[in-house]
């Protein structure tokens, strides 16, 4: 996908999804930090909702692959999973922090002046 179909799909202007992702790349990290001190403290209940509210906002966004996988922690938190928890986890975090960086990147490269691209496979 790319950034003309991810304005498209959630019904902006092409330039009103670039505040959008800016908006998502400085409030996501809050909720990462949640998920990885409730997963270190072994607080399901905690992890459970931080992975609810990145879901929502990566799906949204046209992430499929980590809204995925955040709902999979979401059904390993509710069923009390930690043994799994302790690979999705990190495996989330790690492609959360690489999706961050790459729409970091998008948008250094508007400001810039440079031709931009969004992938979704994450």
């Amino acid at each position: 996908m790319d950034v003309k179909q991810a304005a498209s799909r959630l019904g902006l202007e092409e330039d009103d999804i670039y505040d959008v992702l800016e908006l998502f790349i400085q409030t996501a990290p809050s909720d990462l930090m949640k998920l990885d001190a409730a997963y270190n403290c072994r607080n399901t209940v905690l992890a459970g909702q931080a992975a609810h509210s990145l879901k929502g906002a990566t799906g949204t966004l046209g992430f499929m692959d980590i809204s995925e996988l955040a709902q999979q922690i979401m059904v390993q938190t509710r069923e009390k999973k930690i043994e799994d928890l302790s690979r999705s986890v990190p495996l989330f975090l790690d492609r959360m922090k690489d999706l961050l960086r790459e729409l970091q990147q998008i948008i250094d490269n508007r400001q810039s002046g440079q031709s931009t691209g969004l992938r979704t496979d994450h």
